[in-house]
């Protein structure tokens, strides 16, 4: 396993927990039961502190709390709409050809299209590679079948279809950019994603306006009633900031 894909895996706090109890267990084998117990206790206290609404929620806010209740209208004109892979949502619901449906209020592609039907820019740049999910077809290439159905022209479309992951992203998108003169472009992504997409497009030299489709309302539940799906927000979010710092130090 790669550095990369083990603290990816460590961000899911039930894997980080599971190891320092493993440490737990072979520093109590070496009879510093004081330390053992106290890092027991922190283990098992990470993953119930990541499955309450409450903590997750504030660990998420703290990423995303800048870029919810954006609007396209009120972006300034660019050289065109960058859109990242990764979040793609049902094919199905691009059906109805409406990129202001309220099922695709939260939808990345649909936020492109609706930021070009508003004359944002005058072209789209779609990013994202093949993944595990798409059966060998590229993520670009997915949304721009998505974005025709929903009235968005074919020839107004510049796919990038190999990169994997964000920094990917940013590297093949620059380098796309200063070959047809953009210099200022509108990226697309999750709000969670924001802060990391952004500080790569930096680095590559390509500084974005950032556009974040809404949020999906989150179930009701209590703020501090522990649940699993908790937890996979909390990984979400310890996995952006996990990537947020790889951005700023690698």
């Amino acid at each position: 396993m790669s550095a990369a894909l083990a603290a990816a895996w460590l961000t899911q706090p039930l894997n980080a927990s599971a190891v320092a109890l493993a440490l737990a267990a072979l520093i109590w084998v070496l009879h510093w039961q004081r330390c053992a117990l106290a890092l027991g206790a922190l283990a098992l206290a990470w993953s119930l502190l990541w499955s309450m609404p409450a903590a997750a929620d504030a660990l998420r806010d703290s990423l995303q709390g800048g870029y919810l209740g954006q609007s396209a209208e009120g972006l300034p004109q660019a050289d065109a709409i960058v859109v990242l892979g990764g979040g793609i949502g049902r094919v199905s619901g691009f059906e109805r050809g409406d990129a202001d449906a309220p099922e695709l209020a939260g939808n990345r592609v649909a936020a492109a299209a609706r930021a070009w039907q508003a004359g944002r820019a005058p072209a789209i740049l779609l990013s994202g590679g093949p993944s595990a999910s798409t059966r060998g077809v590229s993520e670009a290439r997915i949304m721009a079948d998505a974005l025709v159905k929903l009235g968005v022209p074919r020839e107004v479309m510049v796919l990038e279809e190999t990169s994997t992951d964000t920094r990917g992203n940013a590297e093949r998108s620059a380098r796309i950019a200063a070959e047809r003169g953009w210099k200022r472009t509108i990226l697309v992504t999750s709000a969670l994603h924001m802060p990391r997409a952004l500080q790569w497009f930096e680095r590559a030299g390509l500084p974005a306006l950032p556009l974040a489709p809404p949020e999906d309302a989150a179930p009701a539940t209590g703020a501090w009633t522990p649940s699993m799906r908790t937890l996979d927000v909390s990984a979400q979010a310890l996995h952006e900031y996990a990537g947020l710092m790889a951005a700023t130090f690698d």
